[in-house]
């Protein structure tokens, strides 16, 4: 447990996690094996209740964190970008490249026909 990893929480988990469930979830590798079913299985209800809170309307809007309704793939990508570890990473690096390049092209090709 030397090493841990700071992957960083998307806006929902935490609109939906608080300290309490962050404990539990901290706790679950100190207790036996049935207790830490208990408690991984307690706290994804907790997040689960949570998330329903979040949602009171049959049609609710998923854009519940304040997001831009105009993003760009680009924009997508940069944010997914930090929850990815690995080769996933790497490919949404090689299409942000991508992405640049031919960005770059379109500059270029403007420039031209200017």
């Amino acid at each position: 447990m030397d090493q841990q990893k700071n992957t960083p929480m998307t806006d929902l988990d935490q609109m939906v996690s608080d300290d309490q469930i962050q404990i539990l979830k901290a706790a679950i590798p100190y207790v036996s094996s049935s207790g830490q079913r208990l408690l991984s299985i307690y706290s994804k209800v907790r997040e689960l209740q949570n998330t329903l809170t979040l949602f009171p309307q049959k049609n609710a809007d998923m854009r519940i964190c304040g997001t831009n309704a105009d993003m760009q793939p680009l924009d997508i990508l940069n944010e997914i970008r930090p929850f990815c570890s690995g080769p996933a990473q790497e490919r949404i690096d090689q299409i942000i490249q991508m992405f640049a390049m031919l960005q770059m092209l379109e500059l270029f090709q403007d420039s031209e026909n200017s």
